[in-house]
């Protein structure tokens, strides 16, 4: 049981980071943008 949970945790590791990270960063960025689409700008007045 115990090698299981250290391969697990090795597979966790060594999948954070490195060239794939930019890539699932950007992916999860433009899909956060799509889902909170355009903001409404408020009204601007000058006091």
């Amino acid at each position: 049981m115990a090698v299981l949970f250290i391969g697990v945790i090795r597979v966790i590791v060594k999948t954070q980071g490195g060239a794939n990270k930019t890539k699932e960063d950007a992916v999860v960025d433009a899909a956060l943008a799509r889902a909170q689409g355009p903001r409404p700008t408020e009204p601007r007045t000058e006091a």
